[in-house]
């Protein structure tokens, strides 16, 4: 029997990767609640010092930010990635193209548990409403998602969705913080949760993409219809 091929590669460094994916997600999360405002520029000392890791592991991270469009290098170097309106608008198309999609997958192939655990996220979600915690909100949010994806046996458009409200998450945040627009999300997707149970496709498609049509108008109201993506190189 041949001897295996070697790749060539070398060992794989691996003790670095649970710290990088917790500060993945740590700087996600600033960004996503507002800590980190579009447009700001990040200063690797300042980070290093602050959420004391290293500039390597910092800069690991900062690469996989940068590949899922949530941060721009310009001439001074990374900073938080500003969205255009016509961006914007394009990235909430197509969410509900998916959203629509999975809402109709659900009610065709969710099994029984798969609507216990819609029900359990449903009511996480909207202990999360009532507790008007926005880093807890779109935490909810990402489950009640990943529960519909999961009875609808479709995790592509879960990791579609993730990477697609990654980008907009700035703009999510605007839409949450409007008290008016958190009732009517809220009562939305209570809506769309007893079209789901009921197993009404044609609802449930409907409604989901309604859902993700006035969190459109929400978000983008207000926006100018041209921002620079690189706003350093703007001034």
């Amino acid at each position: 029997m041949d001897a295996p091929r070697s790749l060539g590669v070398g060992p794989l460094a691996q003790e670095s990767a649970p710290l990088r994916r917790r500060l993945v997600a740590t700087l996600r999360g600033l960004i996503a609640n507002g800590t980190l405002p579009a447009g700001r520029r990040l200063i690797e000392t300042e980070l290093c010092a602050e959420l004391r890791v290293s500039r390597t592991v910092l800069r690991e991270a900062l690469r996989e930010l940068e590949a899922d469009g949530l941060l721009v290098a310009g001439a001074r170097g990374l900073s938080v990635a500003v969205l255009s309106r016509a961006e914007a608008q394009n990235i909430y198309a197509v969410r509900r193209a998916l959203e629509g999609l999975i809402a109709r997958q659900f009610c065709e192939r969710a099994p029984e548990i798969a609507l216990a655990a819609l029900a359990l996220a449903h009511r996480r979600l909207i202990g999360a409403y009532e507790a008007d915690d926005l880093a807890g909100l779109l935490d909810a949010k990402l489950a009640f998602y990943r529960a519909l994806c999961q009875g609808a046996e479709n995790l592509v458009v879960l990791e579609l969705v993730e990477r697609l409200n990654a980008r907009i998450s700035l703009l999510r945040a605007r839409s949450l913080a409007q008290p008016a627009r958190k009732n009517a999300s809220l009562a939305e997707i209570g809506g769309l949760v007893e079209a789901l149970i009921a197993r009404d496709a044609d609802a449930a498609e409907a409604l989901a993409a309604r859902h993700i049509a006035n969190a459109a108008a929400a978000a983008l109201g207000g926006l100018p219809d041209i921002t620079p993506l690189h706003p350093e190189t703007a001034q």
